[in-house]
């Protein structure tokens, strides 16, 4: 997980070398997001939108965060295994159910109260917004727009530790009842490229199908408070499924290499493909209904999935200093980037340059002033290493 097993990772280098890469994405992903216009925008900006710069964000969504899961799930049996069922639960009650307290009560409500702000919507004050339209039971305002959500209580960019803290919960269930009667095996070879297209067979049978009355970016509160985007959840729990069987087995360390470069270079060109096709302007639009859209980014992230981390490793990346001190504060990172970003925009709103270097410059000021927080502030506060 970003917040766990830092014990195992110890020996996995490159793992968590691939986490400070994911990161970054997640980072930019939100920085675009208000630079175009097929995505709902965090923060309104003045400036036109960049024309199919929405490639950035229908790429990264294609397979970010389904690694994020894989590599949760990856780390998930050593860590049980090692702290045993009770006290993993609790760990992951901790290092993941704290940050989303904190976030439901101070963090996201602050990021929307500043995103109403500058919607010209009648000013309010934060405790008067906080109490009156994020926190449900007031009367809804006549003045509220028909196209915002009211109330506005959500988890925003946390729901991926909502999720996390949810299979957790799942996994240690699943761990009492099949207990294994004899050790399970660790010798079990990686998946073969049979296997692998496998898999994005039914991936994308899958994803197709949920996408007939779920398409992308149509989020929802399932069972009333797990937030998720219905579209990409085959390939997150799938992926998280597959880390749970990966990590017994050490798939990400026997990988054979050539096998994982082939599929890297797969992936890689398909992403290069969708770059220069939409880029060039030879593709206008990618519904996420159909059913080759569906195939296409299955087989991307699975191609991805199975190739990064043989890169990572490959090149040994993550075995230096620096590479262990950035990958210490990625969970931090993500907890607490995302106001980061929204501060970046806002500072460079009217700045006299042009609109790709506003972007490019908040995608690297949000990346170095998140990673400086986190570890020259957060990280210092008492009682925070237990957590981040």
């Amino acid at each position: 997980m970003i917040a766990d097993s830092k014990l195992e990772a110890s020996r996995l280098d490159f793992a968590d070398a691939l986490r400070v890469f994911l990161i970054t994405l997640v980072i930019a992903h939100h920085s675009v997001e208000s630079y175009v216009t097929r995505h709902p925008p965090e923060m309104v900006l003045p400036d036109p939108p960049i024309p199919r710069l929405w490639v950035f964000l229908w790429v990264n969504a294609g397979f970010f965060m389904g690694l994020f899961f894989f590599l949760a799930g990856y780390f998930t049996p050593g860590a049980y295994d090692r702290k045993g069922g009770g006290v993993y639960l609790r760990d992951r009650s901790r290092r993941l159910g704290w940050p989303l307290a904190f976030g439901v009560l101070l963090l996201i409500p602050l990021v929307d109260w500043v995103r109403y702000r500058a919607s010209g919507l009648p000013p309010l004050g934060y405790w008067e917004y906080f109490v009156h339209d994020f926190l449900p039971g007031s009367p809804k305002p006549d003045y509220w727009p028909s196209d915002r959500r009211w109330p506005e209580l959500n988890i925003g960019h946390l729901w991926f530790l909502e999720h996390l803290l949810v299979y957790a919960v799942l996994y240690r269930l699943w761990r009492i009842l099949m207990r294994p009667s004899a050790p399970r095996s660790r010798s079990h070879l990686p998946p073969s490229n049979l296997a692998i297209i496998g898999y994005i067979v039914a991936l994308t049978g899958a994803t197709f199908i949920v996408r007939i009355w779920y398409p992308q970016d149509r989020w929802v509160g399932f069972l009333h408070f797990i937030q998720m985007e219905p579209a990409h959840m085959p390939q997150y729990v799938s992926l998280f499924v597959i880390g749970l069987i990966a990590g017994p087995r050490r798939w990400l360390e026997t990988m054979p290499t050539r096998r994982g470069l082939i599929w890297l270079g797969l992936g890689a060109g398909m992403g290069a493909v969708a770059y220069l096709m939409i880029g060039s302007g030879a593709v206008r639009g990618l519904p996420s209904q159909n059913w080759a859209v569906c195939a296409f980014e299955s087989t991307m992230c699975a191609a991805l999935v199975v190739g990064l981390p043989v890169a990572f490793r490959e090149l040994a990346v993550g075995a230096s200093r620096m590479w262990r001190k950035l990958a210490a504060d990625v969970y931090g990172v993500y907890v607490f980037h995302f106001p980061v970003v929204m501060a970046v925009q806002w500072a460079l709103i009217g700045a006299p340059v042009a609109v790709w270097v506003r972007l490019v410059a908040t995608v690297a000021l949000a990346v170095v002033i998140s990673f400086m927080l986190v570890d020259q502030l957060i990280l210092r506060l008492p009682g925070m290493r237990r957590i981040f």
